[in-house]
């Protein structure tokens, strides 16, 4: 049996003629030839190439894909995260816009009330300094007033005591050299431009206590009965009655004007009838 080989198929190298090999007649099979053996891996071994090629490239293509995919993504996270950057870029950029304009807008408040403070601190120096002034011509003032009042009151003393009166505690006062009764007493006093004394104090009572008569003071309460007066139309407050004094009421008897009797004691004040006849002690009273 004749069986032609191409060995430039199975070599691989063109060129090669077709041998044809006689194997006669022997009873051996064909497929016992090493030849016919080593023609069937031959055959089988393209077609795995061809099938390794082709799940190569699908495996190549499966990660392109898979590539593009993953870059596909990135790009859209990339996108994604820029486009949420830029918003809140955009929102911090807003705020930091909105603040500025608060901060410009507080200076600019700042700076108004800094500029009223300071208009205000000038207008109270200004205030401060007139008032300065003013307390300083006042202090001059009053060193003036207090020493023309003094030499008032040294010429006063130098020259109503030539007529009869003596000063006290801001005040001249004349003593009579003779007794009248309480009415006409306080008429001598008013011709004299004074009025029968008001004592206000102790030191007032004690000074006309040292001139050791019984004097008509300016009391009275022939308005009311029991409510006593002084001349000038107030009340007493502040008295120096001698003990059970005054009585007249009690007794039913018109003791309705005062006097100084005990002149030896503080409490020296008696309510006698306003007709008897007494020294009497005028008062007046210097401007101030």
């Amino acid at each position: 049996m004749d069986v032609y080989v191409n060995e430039e198929e199975l070599s691989g190298y063109p060129g090669k003629r077709i041998k044809r090999m006689s194997l006669g007649k022997s009873s051996e099979s064909i497929y016992d030839n090493p030849m016919i053996h080593s023609l069937e891996p031959d055959r089988i071994g393209p077609a795995r190439s061809v099938a390794g090629d082709v799940r190569k490239g699908s495996r190549r293509a499966a990660v392109v894909c898979l590539l593009c995919l993953l870059l596909m993504i990135g790009l859209i996270t990339l996108s994604c995260l820029f486009s949420k950057g830029n918003t809140e870029w955009k929102m911090k950029m807003a705020q930091l816009q909105t603040s500025y304009k608060n901060l410009t807008k507080e200076q600019d408040q700042l700076q108004t009330s800094y500029n009223n403070l300071v208009e205000e601190r000038d207008q109270l120096q200004s205030s401060y300094n007139f008032l300065n002034e003013a307390q300083v011509q006042l202090h001059k003032g009053a060193a003036d007033m207090t020493k023309k009042i003094q030499d008032l009151q040294t010429k006063l003393q130098e020259h109503y005591p030539q007529h009869g009166w003596t000063y006290f505690s801001g005040s001249l006062y004349y003593i009579s050299s003779t007794e009248k009764t309480w009415e006409e007493s306080r008429l001598d006093c008013q011709q004299r431009g004074a009025d029968l004394v008001i004592i206000n104090s102790k030191e007032e009572q004690d000074f006309v206590r040292r001139f050791q008569k019984l004097l008509w003071i300016g009391l009275t309460d022939r308005e009311t009965e029991g409510t006593w007066k002084w001349v000038d139309g107030t009340l007493l407050t502040t008295s120096y009655w001698a003990p059970r004094e005054p009585n007249g009421h009690i007794f039913h008897r018109h003791e309705d004007c005062a006097e100084i009797q005990n002149y030896k004691a503080e409490k020296s004040w008696n309510d006698i009838s306003c007709y008897g006849k007494k020294f009497w002690i005028c008062e007046k009273t210097l401007p101030p």
